[in-house]
């Protein structure tokens, strides 16, 4: 099935011009290019233009590497020495490395092959076929160029100044001779049935490599492959075991490929953890196109900052979030209302692939319709609004696994350990996003171990707790009432109100005691608050009436609130008999189970940073806690 879609995706693009190669050719960053004379001399060695992007927010400007079509053997390069026929690395084509090793075979074998064509016709293969001549002989007046850091090891190709802008490889000379060279390839294997499209076809043995996923190997790793005895069976070898045709083993490659590009806008591309999803569409009759339906799902799902640069964009960013929230809640996606440019039956893919040595896996799988797919982000969305919102809204889909990783504090800046993500927990997480199914619930176990041990509780992690929470009861048709998505002085559950009285009283400490503190009480209490509140809360209490007394003595505790120290403290007061009055039982639980742990967090959460809080009259009195903490619910998270 994944190939299958990957090949009806190839066969879609490949009716566009210049976007996906034809089998035997591929797309390569390539760096210099060598412009040679007629007498096989070098005129010059010339960088490949490079592409410019300008950042349109911070008006940075970066460059990456030209990427041009050449030819590329069927079965790739593996660790031995395989020249590419007309271009390659200088170790090939130059005889120089920074690597040492085998350099004069793979220099011999670069241009053995080019040696092979038939040149007779062909006035850039008679050119090129004189370069080695010239090299040999004038090598050494190039050695300041070719110890260059960015020219060793870099991708070269050939023209013949006097043929004009034309590469060697682009004549049709070579053209038709590497046709040749492919159609002997393929009368050497043999014969089969393809398991993608069922035609009887010669069958791959070496598939290519998969490029541009993440920690896997910089030459590319394999999606299907078998090197060893204990992976083949029946006597079958190498590709055989897979049975897929030449044509379509090239066609999923390189559609994968083309997904995983790097850069270039690429929305189509997305890390989670160490996973990296890439998703399509494909139309229901083959026929029609879907560039809008990707373009639309790719702003849900993979929104980067370029997108945000602009007020314009930023309203787009909007329009989508209220379009997630309709779409949730049942409004049809084409309507009139929303984009009845959409066509809602549009097949969707999600593909999410691991690193596993010289290999790929398949960390996740799912087909689905562009409504199902933006119902369900609609309703994760949902699960995991919570308020206050950061000013930059909901936390992007792939900045959720971060929560999970621990934060520290380096040059007074908060920072974020990316690399103790658990891999299959960022899978699980991707999975149940696309997928509407429950969330992992590793992921509510992590998130509030790592707020115990590094006391950071932010907005992400607050929410991920509620969505985790809420989803389970929801699926499990509890009859339990869900976690509201704002302060709710109405809820009675116990956690929730523990979490509520504990910032209460780390709010009254920070107005009693000022910039004095050393540890607030969240540092030093937090884990045997949210966990054994039995143990902690009765001395928390015995020494916030020592702060209350304080602070009614004080004629103006905070800087910037007009509130005298009796108000203020009256205010407390009214919270704490409030959320009191509220509990049912008079004694603190020993345990929290990580339910009401996650529950304890939501009721913190709301207490600490909710500035206007609603009585049961309805009116709306500020919240003089959430204005003491100088931290707004607008810088609250650690970004990526």
């Amino acid at each position: 099935m994944i190939l299958q879609a990957l090949v009806n995706y190839y066969e879609r693009l490949a009716k566009q011009d210049n976007v996906l190669p034809a089998y035997g050719w591929s797309w390569e960053k390539i760096s210099y290019c060598i412009v040679l004379k007629d007498d096989g001399s070098i005129l010059e060695i010339q960088p490949v233009e490079k592409t410019k992007h300008i950042h349109p927010k911070t008006q940075k400007v970066t460059y990456t590497l030209a990427s041009l079509i050449v030819p590329v053997y069927p079965e790739g390069r593996t660790s031995g020495v395989k020249a590419n026929y007309i271009w390659d690395n200088t170790a090939y084509v130059l005889g120089v490395s920074e690597k040492l090793n085998k350099l004069d075979e793979k220099y011999q074998d670069f241009w053995k092959n080019v040696q092979a064509f038939d040149a007779t016709n062909s006035k850039a293969l008679q050119v090129l076929q004189k370069f080695p001549t010239f090299w040999n002989e004038h090598k050494q007046d190039y050695e300041a160029e070719c110890n260059k850091k960015d020219f060793l090891d870099s991708n070269i190709v050939f023209r013949v100044n006097s043929l004009g802008k034309q590469y060697v490889h682009d004549c049709n000379e070579f053209k038709q001779q590497w046709n040749s060279i492919l159609e002997q390839y393929l009368s050497g294997l043999s014969d089969g049935q393809c398991l993608i499209d069922g035609s009887q076809t010669k069958i791959a043995d070496l598939h290519n490599p998969i490029k541009g996923v993440d920690n896997a190997q910089s030459s590319g790793a394999l999606l299907v492959s078998f090197n060893k005895d204990a992976f083949e069976s029946y006597g079958l070898k190498k590709g055989k075991n897979s049975s897929v045709g030449t044509d379509a083993a090239f066609k999923y490659v390189t559609a994968l490929n083309h997904l995983l590009r790097r850069g270039e806008n690429n929305k189509q591309r997305l890390k989670i953890g160490d996973a990296i999803t890439v998703f399509w569409a494909e139309s229901a009759n083959k026929q029609t196109a879907v560039e809008a339906e990707e373009d639309f799902l790719g702003n849900l799902i993979n929104p980067n900052s370029e997108e945000t640069a602009s007020s314009t964009d930023g309203q787009e960013t909007q329009s989508l979030a209220t379009i997630l929230q309709q779409v949730a809640q049942g409004i049809p996606l084409n309507s009139k209302e929303l984009r009845p440019d959409l066509n809602p039956a549009t097949k969707f893919y999600v593909l999410g692939i691991s690193p596993n040595a010289a290999r790929l896996a398949i960390r996740f799988w799912y087909a689905t319709t562009l409504d199902e797919m933006v119902r369900n982000i609609g309703q994760h969305y949902l699960d995991l609004s919570l308020e206050p919102q950061p000013k930059n809204g909901l936390p992007q889909i792939r900045h959720l696994a971060y929560a999970t990783a621990p934060i520290y504090n380096k040059n007074d800046k908060k920072e974020t350990d990316y690399e103790k993500i658990s891999p299959q927990l960022a899978g699980n997480l991707a999975r149940a996003v696309f997928t509407g199914q429950f969330y992992p619930q590793s992921v509510l176990s992590q998130v509030l171990m790592r707020m115990r041990l590094d006391g950071e509780v932010n907005f992400t992690r607050a929410a991920l707790c509620k969505a985790v929470i809420n989803r389970e009861m929801r699926l499990n048709k509890k009859n339990t009432q869900e976690i509201p998505m704002s302060l709710d002085i109405e809820e009675k559950n116990p956690a929730y109100l523990m979490g509520r009285l504990f910032a209460i009283i780390e709010s009254i400490q920070e107005v009693a005691l000022g910039k004095s503190v050393n540890a607030t009480i969240r540092d030093r209490y937090w884990g045997a608050a949210s966990a054994t509140p039995a143990l902690v809360f009765p001395m928390l209490e015995r020494n916030m009436m020592n702060h209350l007394a304080k602070i009614r003595k004080d004629p103006k505790p905070l800087e910037k609130s007009n509130r005298t120290g009796q108000e203020l403290a009256n205010f407390f007061d009214k919270q704490i008999g409030q959320i009191t009055v509220g509990m049912e039982k008079t004694s603190y639980p020993k345990n929290l189970n990580l339910q009401d742990q996650g529950r304890f967090v939501i009721g913190y959460y709301h207490q600490k940073w909710t500035p206007k809080i609603k009585t049961k009259t309805g009116e709306e009195i500020d919240n003089p806690a959430a204005e003491n903490t100088e931290v707004s619910a607008q810088n609250i998270d650690v970004q990526a």
